[in-house]
C-alpha cells in the first residue's frame, strides 16, 4: 500500500504529524512491516522501521513513530518535533 501525495504548509521550526489510517481484513505487522519513506528529488530514504525510527532521522531525537491497532482499522503516525532557528 502506498499513500499519496499530501502538501502541508507549516512555518520555519514549526511540529507536524502526520498519519496514515488503512483498514484490512487481516493484518500481521511482522509480515508486512508499515514505515515512512522520505522522498526528496530523486531521494528515497527510510525513516522507520515499525515503531523504531533509523538514522539518520533518530540522531536527531525530534522523530516518533506511534502505531495503533484497533482491527480492522489501522493507524500510523509520524510526529517530527518543532526545532527553533536563531539567526
Amino acid at each position: 500500500m502506498t499513500t499519496g501525495s499530501h502538501v502541508m504548509s507549516v512555518g520555519a521550526g514549526d511540529s507536524v504529524q502526520l498519519d496514515c489510517e488503512f483498514e484490512a481484513t487481516t493484518f500481521n505487522l511482522f509480515d508486512n512491516p508499515v514505515l515512512w519513506r522520505k522522498t526528496q528529488g530523486a531521494e528515497h530514504t527510510q525513516v522507520n522501521m515499525m515503531g523504531n525510527v533509523l538514522e539518520p532521522f533518530v540522531a536527531l531525537r525530534r522523530f516518533a513513530v506511534d502505531f495503533v491497532p484497533k482491527p480492522p482499522s489501522y493507524t500510523l503516525w509520524l510526529h517530527i518535533a518543532g526545532q527553533s532557528s536563531s539567526f
